[in-house]
């Protein structure tokens, strides 16, 4: 008994073409890029600032997740348009997005008074109601005067966050919404074949098997 090429390639051409699609990209895929907790140029209260980067290859949503400390600061993200960072680009969040007081910069959202960064040591945590999605924890020591601390690697940890050496708005230290030191970029994420997919290949190759030995 014989199987012939052309109902098996294209199978397997199924197959493969389903396993390098990517997973639904959501909140935990993203970056927090940069923190400016300690603005010089204007008080706290105005010219705080941290940013997200999406290095996905999907668009996401953040309508609706909470923005929070592990203390008090609490709020719910709500626009009346969705709040979409596309693949590729940055998202600020703000104290204000007035950029004539709050250091000369452009803000994607204002969270104003319902949410701050310590100096000392905080927490930027965004979370909906399975939990915490994306998290940022930082101590004494993190936070420099007058300068934003940028990502310098895909990785979160505080060791890859450097002080930021160039100037905007005001005279402030930081790149927000725009790359800085490190440039990042996007790429999907291949994804586990589902087992309806696993069955399939594995008779596709259970028949190549029975035809080489009836060859």
């Amino acid at each position: 008994m014989k199987f012939h090429n052309f109902l098996f390639a294209p199978l397997l051409s199924f197959v493969l073409t389903f396993s390098t699609s990517s997973f639904a990209a959501t909140i935990s895929d993203l970056l927090i890029t940069e923190v400016m907790a300690n603005p010089g140029a204007v008080s706290d209260s105005a010219g705080e600032w941290f940013e997200l980067f999406n290095p996905t290859s999907s668009a996401i949503d953040l309508n609706g997740l909470v923005l929070s400390d592990a203390d008090s600061n609490r709020l719910t993200l709500s626009s009346a348009t969705n709040l979409i960072i596309n693949s590729g680009d940055y998202f600020v969040f703000a104290r204000s997005a007035n950029t004539s007081i709050n250091g000369g910069f452009t803000a994607d959202y204002s969270y104003g008074s319902n949410f701050s960064l310590a100096n000392s040591s905080d927490e930027i945590i965004f979370s909906d109601n399975s939990g915490e999605l994306l998290r940022l924890d930082y101590g004494a020591g993190f936070v420099v005067n007058g300068a934003s601390m940028e990502l310098t690697s895909n990785n979160m940890l505080l060791s890859n966050y450097s002080a930021s050496t160039q100037a905007y708005g005001d005279g402030d230290l930081g790149t927000p919404g725009a790359a800085g030191s490190y440039a990042f970029s996007t790429a999907p994420s291949p994804v586990p074949l589902p087992g309806s997919a696993w069955l399939l290949l594995s008779g596709l190759a259970g028949l190549v098997g029975f035809r080489r030995k009836n060859t």
